[in-house]
This record gives C-alpha cells, structure tokens and sequence, in this order.
C-alpha cells in the first residue's frame, strides 16, 4: 500500500535514509549529528505543504520511499514557477525490482500536478534510479551548473 508518512513513520524514515546514504557513500559516517539532522528534517517535513513524503507499507513494515519538496520559484515565460525536487528515493533490497518505486513516483506526480507543479527533477548517480526514470518519461538535461558550498 502506499500512503502518505506519518509522524509515526519518522525513526523508520530515518533508518531507510541512513541505508540509502550508505549504498550511495559506503564511506560515509553515520555521526550522531548527522542522524540526528535527517530526523529533525523528517520530521519538520512529515505533513508540510511543500513536502510530499511517500511510503510503501506491506504487512505494517516501510519498504520504500520517496520524497518530492516543493519549490516555488518565479514564473518565467514557458512555466508557473512551481517544481518538485524528487530526493529519498529508496526500496529496501528485499522489495527491489517490484514495480513499487514506479508506483510510487506516479502517484506522487498525480499529487504534484493537483498542486500546480510544472516540472519534477532529480540528481542521482544510481543506475537503476536512472533507468526507471527513463522509463517513466524523465529526460537528461545537461542544462544546470553548480557548485557544493561545503567542505
């Protein structure tokens, strides 16, 4: 089933980001500060207007989720303004290659067009995230520059 999270849903939230950002930087270290700033986030975020936070829910257990936050930027002459940055996407290995994660981007972008929302991007340097975005209709556009401002 996939729903909306709940507040309830928020230390399980935090434990599948941590699994996502340790496939992605095996090296990285999860600091109690860093843990600590996932949550507050999930949690800030959970119910926010301008965050759509799915999950994918069988048998009471969180097997997947995916994020989409909200910016609402000024309009130009081809576009509202309004886009969703699409981040946290994550399936737990046992529950890979279901259809969930397509299922749950779909939904989540039925949501955003009743939000007004133009446009939906990601970054990502995982082959299977690229791969079924591709399927989904997503294109590569090498149209952005930019710069990390931390060390």
């Amino acid at each position: 089933m996939i729903r909306y999270a709940l507040e309830d849903d928020a230390q399980e939230l935090v434990k599948l980001r941590i699994a996502e950002q340790k496939e992605l930087h095996p090296e990285a270290d999860a600091a109690p500060d860093k843990v600590k700033a996932i949550e507050k986030w999930i949690r800030q975020s959970i119910g926010n207007v301008n965050t759509l936070i799915l999950v994918s829910e069988t048998d009471g257990k969180i097997g997947a989720t995916c994020t989409f936050v909200v910016e609402h930027n000024i309009p130009g002459l081809v576009d509202n303004g309004n886009y969703a940055y699409m981040c946290n996407v994550y399936t737990v290995p046992e529950q890979r290659k279901q259809g969930i994660m397509g299922d749950m981007i779909s939904q989540g972008e039925v949501e955003l067009k009743a939000r007004n929302v133009c446009a939906v991007y990601f970054d990502s340097v995982s082959g299977a995230m690229i791969s079924l975005s591709q399927k989904l209709g997503y294109v590569h556009r090498p149209s952005f520059y930019s710069k990390d401002l931390v060390d």
